[in-house]
């Protein structure tokens, strides 16, 4: 009588075979969740600094323009003065964002009683 406790060759390369496929479909889906978390996080984190420039401008409004198309521009550095924290590190470099890029206060409507601005990250 044999004793066939074990797995052949063949057997053992089958499910190598199989293990390998499902890794060569699984995997690159993987990576581009990853990307697409980052990617996300990253525009999750230009919106906290767009939005901590609305609060900055709200205190600073005799800074900001008041005819329709220009510009004020806000640093980060100048927002990590009580509006962003100052260790804030981007999620695509891992490093902090630089304080020269800035947030651009556009006045994009103008009456005499009321001013509307976009505002617009630019790294």
């Amino acid at each position: 009588m044999r004793n066939n406790k074990g797995l052949t060759l063949v057997e053992l390369i089958a499910v190598l075979v199989v293990l390998v496929i499902v890794g060569l479909i699984v995997v690159p889906r993987i990576f581009d969740q990853i990307t697409e978390y980052r990617e996300q996080m990253y525009q999750d984190q230009v919106s906290i600094i767009e939005d901590a420039a609305r609060s900055w401008a709200s205190d600073h409004t005799e800074l900001l323009p008041n005819l329709v198309g220009n510009v004020y521009n806000v640093t980060v550095e100048q927002l990590q003065q009580g509006y962003l924290d100052a260790d804030f590190k981007s999620t695509k470099t891992k490093q902090p964002f630089p304080p020269t890029s800035y947030v651009e206060i556009r006045c994009i409507v103008s009456t005499d009683v009321n001013y509307d601005y976009s505002y617009t990250y630019i790294p």
